[in-house]
């Protein structure tokens, strides 16, 4: 008899806990760094810790030549566009918008693809991309945002969402041929080379005595909902399978606007709430019918992503 809740379960949740958790943590250690240079310092470490992974696991670091480039553009959009984008844009919005904004990102993949033509467009998906959009638009607006400092921030993270939504679409024909963890690691690479060229004034210009507490963020963010984060979300795809795996993905924003609103103290009115639930119903209805796991429940490790729709900011 299969286990109620195994390993794989406990892996994925805590692996919901800490990208949840890290937009509040990188919106607090912006009190102390620049957004750029926490960005371009964090992802700098996150890739040297996923290199070390991979040989620690003797998974080899290396792809066709003619793969090269798409994994190249796979990290800029995945990594450079999306950190650039989401780290200016939390420094002038919420860190609950910002979870929530990003939620939305399976919504623009799904359009991309029936775009491209790459998939039809189902009816209910249709429903999904309006409802999605509608609130957003009611996230934007609630609390005057619309005429805000906030309007700016909200459109970045919009931005940030739209360029992580183009990595499933690159991303797929590579996993085809590799493990996923070897493809988002020399994709992690070459986006994080963007993110420091981008990010070298800020860096130039920050100020590095800061507090025990700024560097610990750095580190949460970089190990933990970075090189873990991936680590245990892949393993835990490899156990239970993606469909068990993207129920678990929905308790990112809720998790997120929880734990923003009770440190942080972020104001989340009725609107919020009502913006908040019908993008997230957008975003299930988008996603259904989730994919099935393979006939033992387990998808094979490394070969299958199933990526969460608002697990970048810790990613």
């Amino acid at each position: 008899m299969r286990r109620v809740f195994g390993l794989g379960d406990l892996l994925v949740l805590i692996t919901v806990v800490m990208w949840a958790s890290s937009f509040t943590v990188i919106k607090s250690a912006y009190d102390e760094f620049t957004p750029l240079a926490f960005a371009a310092v964090r992802f700098a470490a996150a890739s040297a810790g996923m290199l070390l992974l991979l040989a620690l696991l003797r998974r080899p670091l290396v792809i066709a030549r003619r793969d090269v480039l798409r994994a190249a553009i796979i990290g800029v959009f995945h990594v450079g566009f999306y950190q650039i984008f989401f780290s200016t844009g939390l420094r002038y919005t919420t860190a609950s918008n910002s979870v929530l904004i990003i939620a939305v990102s399976p919504v623009i993949t799904a359009s991309l693809v029936w775009l491209t033509r790459a998939e039809p467009i189902t009816w209910r998906q249709a429903v999904g991309i309006a409802l999605a959009l509608l609130g957003v638009f009611v996230l934007v607006e609630a609390g005057g945002s619309l005429s805000a400092g906030h309007l700016k921030g909200d459109v970045l993270t919009l931005l940030a969402a739209a360029s992580y939504a183009v990595t499933p679409v690159l991303v797929l024909p590579l996993l085809r041929r590799y493990a996923t963890v070897t493809v988002m690691t020399i994709g992690m690479v070459f986006g994080t080379l963007l993110l420091l060229a981008v990010g070298l004034p800020e860096l130039l210009r920050q100020s590095w005595n800061v507090s025990a507490t700024a560097w610990g963020q750095l580190a949460y963010a970089a190990f933990g909902a970075g090189t873990l984060g991936y680590l245990f979300w892949y393993e835990g795809i490899g156990r239970i399978g993606p469909t068990r795996v993207a129920a678990y993905s929905y308790l990112i924003p809720v998790l997120g606007v929880a734990i923003a609103v009770t440190v942080l103290h972020e104001v989340f009115t009725a609107l919020h709430l009502l913006g908040a639930v019908v993008a997230l119903i957008g975003v299930a209805l988008t996603r259904w019918p989730a994919q099935a796991p393979s006939a033992e429940g387990r998808a094979p490790v490394g070969r299958r992503i199933e990526t969460p729709q608002a697990a970048k900011g810790g990613s």
